[in-house]
């Protein structure tokens, strides 16, 4: 239990100010980096060869240099023993300017005075005395090749801040952006985005943050392409490239085509859909004030929060800038921290046991002491709380965090995205035992014209699907590399939030009585042929015995026919009669036990969705909209 800190220490953390480290990390899955460059060329494929290819993209050694020994340092790589990831740099600003040696741009973000959004079926905005501008924010933007040939595309942004309630509305919309409530996309008005950016080296000067990534990543991913191009100039027949646009190209790697993604209403043209984008993010706030108020001894002796209550002007509850002023500080920030980890606006309606639950992080356990770092974690997000950190430090110039945490964001970005393979795959076993019928019932699958072979080429699929799940799951899973105990422990808690370990299990657990129903109708089938054969050598058997037995009778008889003759033939024929009904009377076999599409369908409903954060937020999260600017 840490120690508790004064009113006088806390204001003057308070005054200082602190910066977030924000990244936001976008995973290319290797099957559109194939599609993508089939488009280009048939000449190559998206394969190992190729992929290596990318460390010389951009001069990434340097990157490499710097970051590799820290990813090391914690992590024994060596021990996964298929698993291969490798850093590959971006063009950046010219290092002469002094910006650093990895700065792809300076921006700054301006968020309206006026925030709105609605929930519970009420509509609440805050009104401040201008907009919240951030300054001096540095972007920084890098690769990394994943051991499966997949990419993930990470742009950091560096945003200083005050500890004033603008600023944080602003940082939680920000966040928001990315990662809109319930799937839907930030709330506009009147065509204006959200959060603007002015850039200082971008191509276009003035864009929403949205299209401010997606232009970044078109940059990239293009600039990638070309790479490719250039190192396979060998392999290559020039006149027969097909150069994608940027915008094509972009289209292609980050959102689905099967399922366009519908603009929302409101949405600005200006802003680009998110739906399709596979995203997460790492979150690092290196902020003495907020890691002094989450010490476990600090936060202890919080009893109650100041209520904010709103003004009800024209039907919508109103937050004015002086009646967020009159909020104690220290309970404000509270509040802040509590909504911000859970990605919630609407942080001032919450009670103090929200409060405290929100603020409980996954590490360290409530009873040990803060020590250096405070991890919280969300399905979309990690987070990290610090004073300051050496290895911060030494990796902010070049991915814009902290390597340990990045480490372990990657690994578990990397084994969630596994884990949704999976699931596709026993998705796709389930949809075919469904159209051959093997989840009917009985009497369906009796009369079911398909019965006699859809088990061997179930059987056969099952084969398959082994194979596959070894090569493109199993052989490519990180497992917990990490050398120290603090990263172990929230590894495994950032994976238990996230329900990687219960989806695995939950469909193993389908998976195993799949086989055993496959199993069984195999074996079903198999003993169906085997009968069907061994009656037929019966057939055959009794035939010939009888053959044999009317050769002795004429034998002994010669060539007369009388009543003993007769009679000793009409028994040979009764016997064989009888010993026929007996051979051919079907076994009593224990019925097998199959899995049926009811049970699975309750399987599937038990699936476990990951128990997320442990709190009591309300059911409908707020999503924010904006007024025009003043």
């Amino acid at each position: 239990m840490g120690a508790q800190h004064d009113d006088a220490e806390l204001t003057a953390l308070r005054a200082a100010g602190g910066r977030q480290h924000f990244t936001l990390s976008l995973l290319v899955a290797h099957e559109r980096l194939q599609q993508a460059l089939r488009e280009q060329t048939t000449d190559l494929e998206w394969n190992k060869d190729l992929v290596r290819e990318l460390r010389s993209h951009q001069d990434s050694s340097e990157l490499s240099q710097a970051i590799e020994p820290l990813f090391s340092d914690i992590a024994d790589r060596k021990r996964g023993l298929f698993v291969e990831d490798f850093l590959i740099d971006t063009a950046s600003v010219d290092p002469g300017l002094g910006l650093g040696p990895n700065i792809r741009d300076v921006i700054s973000l301006t968020v309206p005075r006026q925030i709105t959004w609605s929930t519970e079926g009420e509509t609440l905005r805050a009104d401040f005395d201008t907009a919240v501008e951030f300054t001096e924010v540095r972007c920084r933007a890098f690769w990394v090749a994943h051991s499966n040939f997949s990419l993930s595309y990470h742009l950091s942004f560096e945003i200083p801040y005050q500890h004033t309630a603008a600023h944080y509305f602003a940082l939680s919309l920000v966040q928001k952006v990315f990662f809109p409530t319930e799937g839907t996309d930030t709330l506009h008005v009147e065509g204006l985005p959200t959060v603007m950016v002015d850039s200082r080296f971008g191509s276009t000067p003035t864009s929403s943050l949205p299209a401010f990534v997606r232009e970044q990543f078109m940059r990239d991913a293009d600039e990638l392409f070309e790479t490719v191009f250039t190192v396979k100039k060998d392999k290559v027949d020039v006149k027969r490239v097909m150069s994608l646009t940027r915008e094509k190209l972009a289209m292609k790697l980050l959102e689905p085509e099967d399922e366009p993604e519908p603009r929302a209403e409101k949405l600005p043209q200006t802003v680009p859909p998110m739906g399709g984008w596979n995203r997460k993010a790492v979150s690092v706030l290196e902020d003495p004030y907020f890691f002094a108020l989450l010490d476990p001894g600090t936060r202890a002796a919080l009893e109650d929060v100041d209520q904010v209550d709103p003004t009800t002007i024209d039907g919508v509850d109103v937050y004015r800038q002086a009646v967020l002023d009159d909020c104690d500080p220290e309970h404000l920030a509270y509040y802040f921290l509590s909504g911000f980890f859970q990605n919630v606006i609407d942080f001032l309606r919450q009670d103090i046991s929200e409060v405290q639950d929100g603020t409980d992080p996954i590490y360290p356990p409530p009873e040990a002491d803060s020590g250096y770092s405070i991890v919280y974690a969300s399905p979309t997000s990690l987070y990290q709380v610090i004073a300051e950190a050496r290895s911060l430090r030494q990796g902010r110039p070049w991915i814009g965090t902290c390597p340990y945490l990045f480490l372990v964001h990657l690994m578990t970005m990397h084994n969630e995205d596994l884990v949704r393979r999976y699931e596709q795959q026993v998705r796709t076993l389930i949809t075919h035992m469904d159209d051959v019928r093997h989840l009917a019932s009985d009497e369906e699958r009796r009369r079911s014209w398909r019965r006699d072979w859809s088990s061997d080429l179930t059987f056969e699929r099952f084969r398959r699907f082994r194979l596959d799940r070894f090569d493109e799951i199993q052989r490519h899973r990180y497992f917990n590399v990490l050398r120290y105990d603090t990263e172990r422990a929230f590894y495994e808690d950032i994976e238990r939030v996230r329900g990687i370990h219960q989806r695995e299990q939950y469909w193993a657990e389908v998976v195993t009585e799949l086989e055993t129903t496959v199993d069984d109708l195999h074996s079903a089938q198999k003993r169906t042929v085997d009968d069907k054969r061994n009656r037929l050598l019966g057939i055959v058997t009794v035939v010939g015995i009888l053959q044999v037995a009317f050769q002795v009778l004429d034998y002994f008889f010669e060539d007369r026919l009388d009543a003993t003759k007769l009679e000793y033939a009409f028994g040979m024929i009764a016997a064989a009669l009888v010993i026929a009904v007996v051979y051919f009377r079907p076994a009593r076999t224990p019925k097998a036990p199959t899995l049926s599409k009811r049970r699975l369908t309750e399987l599937i409903e038990q699936m476990p969705r990951g128990p997320g954060r442990r709190t009591r937020r309300r059911r409908d999260m707020p999503v924010p909209v904006v007024k025009p600017r003043a």
